[in-house]
């Protein structure tokens, strides 16, 4: 595996939005083995703007800041919408560059598939930022799952959020420039918004790393039309993983004010349970002899800690830490969500495609 042989780490950012701006490049300018020295944006107001503030150079696009030989990049950060993720992450893998992704890794299983299989050929990192996984807990979690409840027998996951007016309001972009806004277009269908890319995702991508299984059957319903947007704003599924076990898995954009979020997954096994709060980072791993072991984040520690998938991918890449975001369980999750979204098209129960081995060509590889 490549790595950055020298600090600092220099980054290009692909992608100069609301997220990015709040939470990655905070994160990225705070470390000390880390300097941001491009920022890739069509948006050219949005990329200087940014460009200005960090001391970085601005480039309409990442091709154009790796053929640059004033801009030695070592690594790419790619925080585009949704459906735009596939372009520059292969452009990044072609270039011989480590890439770190805004979560959903992609829309489609085919780019997915895609993006997974061409960095694995060139032997490079493709983490995604699904913050949750990033955490103590998750880890905690991961371990309990894997060893200490036997066979894991069902899964049951939830995510809510209110999340809905960003849906509602992503026919109406503004056009405002300003890097620190968030910009309603980025949700809508063509850019790949939803509750189910956008907020589902998390606790999908959380349970096939977790246990290391990918979704295999897929029976689903969506709800848009009665909330008056373009995309889905709750969904719910069942489905069967690759070993067997069932699970149900349920999320909604539209929580009313005063109303918690519950964001949550429960893994049965054959001896014992795993019960993982994502909003407060905690999980309760119960014993068939009716003992209990418990994790919760120190009384100092951020549950949520948005710029920890930037933190942790200058340690992979400077090999001092491993990959907390790998593109196979992030893959594996975007292939449930198109078969969701395909269920609740379609009125069937779908089959999710598989992800492809090591190795092995997958459809729609290449540029």
């Amino acid at each position: 595996m490549t790595a950055v042989a020298a600090t600092p780490v220099r980054f290009a950012l692909v992608g100069a939005g609301w997220w990015a701006t709040n939470h990655h490049v905070p994160a990225l300018l705070a470390h000390p083995d880390a300097e941001l020295v491009a920022v890739c944006d069509p948006h050219a107001v949005r990329a200087r703007a940014l460009a200005a503030r960090t001391g970085a150079r601005a480039y309409p696009d990442l091709a154009t800041a790796l053929a640059d030989p004033a801009c030695a990049v070592d690594v790419v950060l790619v925080a585009t919408p949704n459906a735009h993720h596939r372009e520059p992450v292969l452009t990044a893998l072609a270039a011989g560059r480590h890439v770190l992704v805004e979560k959903p890794l992609a829309v489609t299983s085919a780019d997915a598939f895609a993006m997974t299989t061409a960095a694995e050929r060139a032997g490079l990192h493709l983490a995604v930022g699904l913050t949750h996984q990033y955490s103590d807990a998750a880890a905690f979690s991961r371990r309990a799952v894997r060893d200490g409840i036997g066979q894991l027998r069902q899964v049951t996951a939830e995510f809510s959020s209110s999340a809905v007016a960003l849906f509602a309001a992503a026919g109406s972009d503004p056009g405002d420039d300003a890097p620190e806004r968030r910009h309603p277009g980025a949700y809508s269908a063509a850019n790949g918004g939803g509750h189910a890319t956008t907020q589902l995702a998390h606790v999908l991508g959380l349970l096939c790393w977790c246990t290391g299984q990918q979704v295999r059957r897929v029976a689903a319903f969506t709800d848009q039309r009665r909330l008056g947007t373009d995309v889905d704003v709750q969904d719910a599924m069942t489905f069967t993983l690759e070993r067997g076990a069932l699970g149900v898995a349920i999320g909604t954009a539209a929580t009313p004010d005063g109303v918690p979020h519950r964001q949550h997954i429960r893994y049965l096994g054959s001896s014992g349970e795993v019960s993982h709060d994502l909003l407060r980072a905690r999980v309760r791993w119960q014993r068939e002899d009716g003992t209990a072991v418990e994790y919760e984040p120190d009384q100092h520690e951020s549950a949520y800690r948005a710029g920890r998938p930037v933190e942790s991918f200058i340690d992979l890449v400077l090999r001092r830490g491993e990959n907390l975001g790998p593109s196979r369980p992030a893959a594996a999750a975007v292939a449930a969500v198109e078969a969701l979204l395909d269920s609740a098209r379609s009125g069937s129960v779908v089959d999710v495609p598989a992800l492809p081995e090591p190795g092995q060509t997958t459809r729609g590889e290449s540029q």
